[in-house]
């Protein structure tokens, strides 16, 4: 049976009209546009509307639990004549420990997304899958036993941010009293329904966001049934951000070609800009923009600013990015902008901080021996060819050093057995570049670090300790606080200061000019 893109869909649905549909469809990736494709679907399978009230039943996995009520429905064959769909909407049972990951990445997204609600039960059913109980996570864990018992790998155990959020999570879930759903191997359950088979007239249509090629069950379904891959990148790598918008572009000419509009490149940047990969938000956007253009066939990017407002949730690396560029205005803006999205303003000092400290990391390097091969006009292939082996040379060196550190607060000397050759060097996040085989973003901060002094870093680090117990100790506006130290980070080094006065006190002079020049034209046509 074939596996096929979401795009080839109709295609198959012609194939398929003469003869019959597959027993399963897994239809997986983009939440929208697996819920159009199965629209698509159920329309070709039910043409007649007023039959697919009867003969199309939704059933949620993440609210029904277990798998096996839902295998007995698809078992049984219906009261009614005609074909029967049952959907598996939104379906966990491709959740493994070995690609936990992925989910717990989508908990955490909804959380910060302030859905609370659906962010709590998704996590106690990765729990569930995980077999872990809310008992054996107490408060008292500390970060490091929270991330082995959640399986956690070393990277994501040691983004302190994440964890911070997962345990409030875990608050969240005691708080209200919710309880882990027992556990059951549903995979198993639906990959020996499915090769058993189901009645004649009987489809089942598996929908969600995440499936693993490599279980058993995914093979069993693209053995006996039709897999339809609705995945696009939702990273943000400039791969996956142009995957994004050349999605939205071919989806932006299917929503305006009935209208006969077309809309200017400008106007749908800023549309992107304003809604980011959000394909519900983006399609009701454009359907606002088609009644305000009206009887015009060409959508503009004044049109875009007239009747859009921003709903994309800022990324706080666009923050902690602005920053770097000592661009105060962007900074200002996104941090209004998480701030009115729910985060907290520690959370974005902590960011700002850890920003701070890598650019100071970054121009401590730069200042060593090693780092002299770096120069501003250095093309990246070189960086990547020549300083990407010093830098993990170096960040080497620093866990080394932390390690030696670490044994002689405990009393231990190199020739103890705990501190033998070849142990592992200590966990740290002072590293400049945390996945070497991904050197672009180190080169980015490599640049960004040269627009700072170290004086100016160490002064930024002062600013953001003294900015912390003014928001901890004090009554002050949290965004205020965050304000003034964002100006005192973004503030341009003395000398272009100098130079941005002068060219101001020009500018200023020939207005000046102007101004008086008008005026005496204005005096000799009064008196005239």
């Amino acid at each position: 049976m074939p596996e096929i893109n979401y795009q080839s869909v109709k295609s198959h649905i012609q194939e398929r009209r003469g003869g019959s549909f597959d027993p399963v469809y897994l239809i997986f990736g983009e939440p929208y546009l697996y819920e159009q494709v199965t629209r698509t679907l159920v329309n070709a399978v039910i043409p007649d509307a007023s039959r697919q009230k009867h003969g199309w039943e939704v059933i949620s996995q993440q609210e029904e639990g277990s798998l096996s009520d839902v295998i007995e429905r698809m078992s049984t064959y219906s009261f009614f004549s005609g074909k029967k769909i049952m959907e598996l909407r939104d379906a966990t049972v491709f959740v493994t420990a070995h690609n936990h990951g992925q989910l717990m990445a989508k908990v955490l997204q909804l959380y910060e997304n302030n859905d609370f609600e659906k962010a709590a039960k998704k996590f106690l059913h990765l729990l569930s899958r995980l077999q872990v109980d809310l008992s054996d996570l107490p408060e008292t864990l500390s970060p490091s036993e929270l991330a082995r018992n959640l399986q956690l790998t070393e990277a994501e155990g040691e983004d302190t941010a994440a964890i911070t959020t997962l345990k409030k999570i875990i608050a969240h879930c005691r708080d209200r009293q919710m309880t882990v759903p027992a556990a059951a191997d549903d995979a198993d359950l639906l990959k020996n329904a499915i090769e058993k088979g189901f009645p004649k007239n009987n489809i089942l249509v598996i929908t969600t966001d995440t499936a693993d090629k490599r279980k058993a069950l995914y093979k069993t379904i693209k053995k006996h049934g039709t897999v339809i891959d609705c995945a696009i990148p939702r990273g943000t790598r400039k791969a996956d951000v142009d995957a994004q918008r050349a999605f939205l572009q071919q989806l932006l000419q299917r929503l305006l070609h009935p209208h006969g509009k077309q809309m200017d490149m400008a106007a749908f940047d800023r549309v992107f800009q304003l809604t980011g990969f959000d394909v519900r938000a983006f399609c009701a956007n454009i359907e606002k923009l088609v009644d305000y253009a009206r009887d015009r066939d060409r959508i503009c990017l004044e049109d875009v600013q007239a009747v859009l407002v921003k709903t994309r949730i800022d990324p706080i690396y666009e923050l902690t990015g602005a920053l770097a560029d000592r661009n105060a205005v962007k900074t200002l803006e996104y941090m209004r902008s998480l701030l009115d999205n729910g985060f907290h303003y520690l959370q974005i000092l902590t960011a700002m901080v850890n920003q701070i400290r890598k650019l100071l990391l970054i121009r401590d390097f730069q200042q060593s021996p090693s780092g002299l091969a770096w120069s501003p006009g250095l093309p990246y292939d070189q960086f990547r060819q020549t300083l990407i082996p010093l830098i993990v040379a170096h960040d080497q060196a620093i866990g080394e050093s932390f390690r030696r550190h670490e044994m002689a607060l405990k009393g231990q000397g190199e020739g103890d057995a705990s501190g033998k050759k070849g142990k592992k060097p200590a966990a740290t996040d002072l590293v400049i570049a945390k996945n070497p085989k991904n050197p672009y973003p180190v080169f980015l901060q490599f640049r960004q670090a040269g627009k700072f002094s170290r004086n100016a870093l160490m002064a930024a680090v002062e600013q953001l300790a003294a900015a912390d117990l003014q928001l901890k100790r004090s009554g002050r506006d949290p965004a205020g606080v965050l304000e003034a130290v964002i100006f005192a980070i973004c503030r341009p080094p003395a000398g272009v200061r100098r130079q941005n006065i002068e060219v101001r006190r020009q500018k200023s002079g020939v207005r000046i000019q102007k101004i008086e020049g008008r005026s005496q034209e204005s005096e000799v046509r009064i008196s005239k």
